[in-house]
C-alpha cells in the first residue's frame, strides 16, 4: 500500500470524526439558541453537499482501479455531510422563532441569479449541464453566497446560536477535503475531481469570511 493511500485513509477517518463533532456541537447549540442562524444557509448547504456527492459518484465511475477505494471514501464523506446538514436544516426549521428573514430572501435571490448565470454561460460555451465545471459553478453559488450571508447575519443578530467548534471544524474539514481530493489523484486528475476541488476552494474562502465575522462580532 502506497504512502498516499495510507495518508488518504487517515484523512478519511479524520474527516468522519471532525464531521461528527461538527454536526453534534451545532445541533446541540441550536436546541438552546438559533441566534445568528439562517434557514437559507442550511438549505443551500444541503444542496451543495448533494452536488458534490453527485460529482464524487461520477468521479468514481471514471476512476482507475487503483483509485476506487479513495473515491468510495469521497462518496461516503459527501453522503454523510448531506445527512448531517439535512438534520441541521430541520432543527433550524422547527426551533427558529423567525423561520425566514429578509436576509434569507436576498440570499436565495442571489443564489438563484447565480444559478441562472451559470446555466447561461454553460449554454454559450456549449457545455452540458452535467459538465463537472458547470456543477462546480452551481456549488459555488449554493455554498459561498450563503456563507457570506451568514457572516452578515452574525453582524445583524449576533453569534449566540453558532458553536465555536462548528466554526473551527468547518475550516478544518474543508481544508481536509481539499487535501483528500489532491491526494486521491495519485494516478492523474479528471474533470469531475477538478470540479469538486474548485468548489471546495471557494467554500473555504467564504467560510473564512463567516469565521472572521464570528470572531469579531
Amino acid at each position: 500500500m502506497s504512502r498516499k493511500i495510507i495518508f488518504g485513509n487517515l484523512l478519511f477517518w479524520f474527516q468522519i470524526v471532525c464531521a461528527t463533532i461538527f454536526f453534534a456541537t451545532q445541533a446541540f447549540k441550536m436546541l438552546k439558541s438559533t441566534e445568528g442562524n439562517l434557514l437559507s444557509f442550511f438549505l443551500c448547504h444541503f444542496v451543495f453537499a448533494v452536488i458534490n456527492l453527485w460529482l464524487s459518484v461520477l468521479a468514481f465511475k471514471e476512476s482507475a482501479d487503483g483509485e476506487k477505494t479513495i473515491k468510495k471514501q469521497s462518496i461516503f464523506i459527501y453522503a454523510m455531510w448531506s445527512v448531517f446538514i439535512g438534520a441541521h436544516f430541520f432543527i433550524a426549521l422547527f426551533k427558529m422563532p423567525e423561520v425566514w428573514k429578509h436576509t434569507d430572501t436576498v440570499t436565495l435571490f442571489i443564489v438563484i441569479a447565480g444559478v441562472i448565470l451559470t446555466i447561461v454561460v454553460a449554454k454559450i460555451k456549449k457545455l452540458p449541464l452535467l459538465d463537472a465545471y458547470v456543477k462546480a459553478g452551481l456549488a459555488i453559488f449554493f455554498k459561498s453566497v450563503p456563507q457570506i450571508a451568514l457572516a452578515f447575519s452574525i453582524y445583524l443578530y449576533g453569534e449566540r446560536g453558532l458553536s465555536g467548534w462548528w466554526i473551527l471544524l468547518g475550516n478544518v474539514t474543508i481544508i481536509t477535503r481539499i487535501v483528500h481530493l489532491v491526494v486521491s489523484n495519485h494516478q492523474g486528475w479528471n474533470r469531475n475531481t477538478r470540479g469538486s476541488l474548485i468548489s471546495e476552494i471557494w467554500n473555504e474562502a467564504s467560510w473564512a469570511v463567516a469565521s472572521i465575522a464570528w470572531i469579531i462580532f
